[in-house]
């Protein structure tokens, strides 16, 4: 078995929102719930504030980076595609779009429809592009 059939039958087994690696990392978005209020106590302003839970886009990165090879690849090129970066959207992209309160609220929810982002599907078709366009 090559690696992209590895790698498709742990994403057919587990999905992505029921891997380990997923719930770990949800976990650790979940806590960020709890630090705006004691940022606050400390006299952290609302950006101050938002800039600071925007880390969670480092928390992404790292949990990316302990995806299967190829899989992550496609994590990143899918990610690039829907916002310009691999990582996601920096801080001064979201800020032409949100308020610092959005981003605050927002960096302590995981996206609810990842398996609608990512699919066995996309995996597939993104490796068979790649394949046609050579290694990576």
């Amino acid at each position: 078995m090559d690696e992209f059939e590895h790698e498709l039958d742990l994403l057919r087994a587990l999905g992505l929102k029921e891997s380990n690696l997923r719930r770990e990392y949800e976990e650790k978005v979940a806590r960020l719930r709890e630090e705006p209020a004691q940022l606050r106590a400390e006299g952290l302003d609302e950006e101050s504030i938002a800039r600071e839970l925007h880390r969670r886009r480092e928390l992404g990165r790292i949990y990316k980076e302990a995806a299967p090879p190829l899989f992550r690849e496609y994590i990143y090129a899918a990610t690039a595609a829907r916002y310009g970066d691999p990582l996601g959207p920096g801080f001064e992209q979201l800020r032409r779009t949100k308020s610092c309160a959005q981003i605050i609220e927002s960096a302590a929810h995981p996206i609810k429809n990842l398996d609608d982002r990512h699919t066995v599907d996309g995996f597939r078709q993104w490796y068979k592009a790649r394949k046609h366009d050579g290694p990576h």
